[in-house]
């Protein structure tokens, strides 16, 4: 700190000629009759107030009303579960009122006559039964179809062919197919023309009988 206090008066020092120059000079000047005019330096002047109107305010805007029926914000994903769970809660609904419908019908009704007033296939009533706990009135002959009625002069015929299968040795199973009735019409044409047809008989099994229209 010192050092640069020392170099500054060492460079005023050097000054010192060309001062003392200077004002010799400028005596000289004075004693001939020269004049010094000492000029004004610049002045700051500063710019005049602008008069600016005051910043206009805008005006708040209103806050927006939440609807009276509508106290909590619901986002879509809870708007979206809960509509699955009122879906949800309708089948629910809808199953119990559908399975207590089938229920009332099986109280006076088979599956037959319940498949014919709803529509619904057997198989569908039969899982609702199972589910709801419940069960159809049993069928009069035990759920079998009815055979086809026959007849009298149909069934005459039958009994010709009948007895003319049991003299070559046909077994009843054959000699069913052979007229192209069931097994349970077979027997009821044995028990209504009182054929003694026996259910097994050895004897010739001809490989091929063609088939009575």
């Amino acid at each position: 700190m010192n050092a640069y206090i020392s170099n500054d008066l060492n460079m005023v020092k050097e000054l010192d000629p060309q001062r003392h120059a200077l004002a010799l000079q400028m005596e000289a000047y004075l004693g001939k009759g020269g004049t010094i005019e000492v000029l004004q330096g610049p002045s700051f002047k500063p710019p005049p107030a602008r008069n600016e109107p005051p910043p206009t305010l805008k005006a708040a805007k209103p806050a927006a009303k939440t609807p009276a029926t509508e106290t909590v914000y619901m986002d879509k994903i809870t708007r979206r579960d809960i509509e699955r769970e009122e879906r949800i809660a309708q089948r629910t609904k809808d199953k119990a009122d559908h399975i207590e419908r089938i229920r009332k019908l099986a109280q006076t009704m088979t599956y037959a006559q319940a498949v014919e007033q709803t529509g619904i296939p057997r198989r569908s009533l039969q899982r609702i039964a199972v589910e709801g706990g419940f069960h159809f009135v049993p069928a009069p002959n035990g759920g079998q179809p009815r055979a086809p009625r026959i007849n009298d002069e149909k069934a005459a015929k039958y009994a010709e062919r009948i007895n003319a299968f049991k003299a070559v040795g046909l077994s009843r199973n054959q000699a069913a197919i052979q007229l192209g009735v069931t097994f349970r019409t077979f027997k009821m044409l044995l028990d209504k023309f009182d054929i003694d047809y026996p259910k097994r008989i050895a004897g010739p099994h001809p490989a091929f009988f063609a088939k009575q229209q």
